[in-house]
């Protein structure tokens, strides 16, 4: 006889492309499923057909597997300590003889004190380290031989490279196994399982909402900004948990080869799921095609026309048009740097890694830029005739460059959405970018203008 279809409340399973049954006859296993992302991850595998362990120390445990079995799910709730050898083993055992060898782990439990670095006990820095790290390695431990006979297997390691004040101990400890995650794929991958490190990014949890009144205090926020914040337009505030855990199961049905080995982060796996979407660009590819025509693509008769009313008529105006446009340029990029330097201390090396890889330099080096393009503007100015040589020489790199600031401006307004959902300051973001960019083309027109002229 058919066992009945599981009907948990996941809206967010049931409208990404997984069969029912995608993960029937498969057995896992969760750490941390008494609530959160654990338990809702328990139940998402359960309702795509998996016999799930639910590895958790509190009698929540209990909960999530009178929930699954609720639903007419299969699974066993096991009384566990993952950072005890034995209670590890224990597990092992009773989850074998129960379901059968294990195909999934889920190394999800954690403990997440929001301490800082002078006030944390020695004992307490210890407990982290071993929940969050030696934990998972003794699960992987435990399980990883019955994956390496069968030569099939998949580890998600949950993961949170986002670097907080007074969350050192638990950063520390996922960092740690986002390495470890990354060693463990180079040693088992040959053999057919695949190891994820998996990044869930800011979810809507009992544990976060725990410490989010401690963390705020520390970020310059309130905790409602704090529980407030998306780290994605799709969302206006936390990732709901549900999304996390469907997220945790395409990722472990359709992109577990191709993830192997790497660090991916909930939003990516939902997009590539189809369940959320990002921003799509502020203009279209016309527009920007039209905002960039310059002298330079006209007819050559018209060009050698204008160039010699430029020489006749306009040489002083154009190069002191020039000049300006370069000191617009270097204010932006300096803006831009201010702008880093008041967000609070976790978000600010993101946004620099952000703008450094977007823009094709860090923003130091783009205020080096900006500065010596506006000195050799004033010695083209002065007349100096060296600096239009050098000018010349630079301007493709130059250009090429200012492209890439265009293309990391078009982006704010999507990632200032998943900070906050306030549609004035949105506005306001969007204004102000579409200003920048407009002094970004100009400078970079003018300097086409002025090499085109002589």
């Amino acid at each position: 006889m058919d066992k009945p279809k599981i009907h948990v409340e996941m809206s967010a399973v049931q409208r990404i492309d997984l069969a029912h049954d995608a993960l029937a006859g498969r057995v896992a296993v969760v750490t941390g499923a008494g609530r959160g992302i654990g338990r809702e991850t328990a139940c998402t595998l359960a309702r795509l057909g998996a016999r799930v362990a639910i590895a958790e120390r509190s009698d929540m445990g209990a909960e999530t597997e009178q929930r699954i079995r609720a639903a007419g799910g299969e699974a066993i709730y096991v009384n566990t300590d993952v950072s005890d050898a034995e209670s590890v083993t224990n597990l092992a055992r009773v989850v074998t003889q129960v379901l059968g060898p294990v195909d999934i782990l889920i190394n999800n439990a954690i403990i997440c004190p929001a301490v800082s670095v002078v006030d944390m006990d020695v004992s307490l820095w210890d407990r982290v380290i071993a929940v969050n790290l030696r934990g998972a390695f003794l699960m992987c431990k435990a399980f990883l031989p019955g994956m390496l006979a069968r030569h099939g297997g998949v580890v998600v390691n949950m993961v949170s490279t986002d670097a907080m004040p007074c969350l050192a101990a638990y950063i520390a400890s996922k960092q740690g196994l986002a390495g470890f995650s990354q060693s463990l794929a180079a040693e088992v991958g040959p053999q057919g399982v695949r190891v994820i490190a998996f990044g869930p990014g800011m979810v809507d949890t009992p544990g976060i909402r725990g410490v989010a009144q401690g963390l705020a205090s520390h970020l310059g926020m309130s905790a409602d900004q704090f529980l407030g914040m998306s780290l994605h337009p799709a969302y206006e505030g936390l990732m709901p948990a549900e999304h996390a855990a469907a997220a945790t199961a395409y990722l472990i049905v359709r992109l577990a080869d191709e993830y192997h080995g790497e660090v991916v982060d909930a939003y990516t796996v939902l997009e590539r799921a189809g369940l959320i979407r990002s921003a799509p660009p502020l203009e279209t590819t016309a527009v920007r095609a039209a905002d960039t025509t310059s002298p330079v693509d006209l007819p050559p008769a018209q060009r050698q026309e204008m160039r010699a009313e430029m020489r006749a008529e306009m040489q002083v105006e154009m190069l002191a048009h020039v000049v300006e446009a370069g000191k617009q340029l270097q204010a932006v990029v300096e803006q831009i740097a201010a702008e880093f330097d008041r967000l609070p201390v976790f978000v600010r090396p993101l946004a620099r890694s952000g703008f450094k890889s977007k823009a094709g330099q860090s923003i130091q080096e783009w205020g080096r830029t900006a500065a010596m393009l506006t000195d050799q503007l004033n010695h083209i100015a002065a007349p100096d005739g060296t600096a239009l040589p050098t000018l010349r020489a630079d301007f493709p790199r130059l250009q090429a460059l200012s492209e890439k600031l265009v293309d990391y401006l078009e982006g704010v307004p999507a990632e200032t959405a998943r900070f906050t959902k306030d549609a004035t300051m949105l506005r306001q973001v969007s204004q102000l970018v579409a200003e920048r960019k407009a002094v970004v083309r100009a400078a970079i027109q003018s300097i086409q203008t002025v090499l085109a002229s002589t």
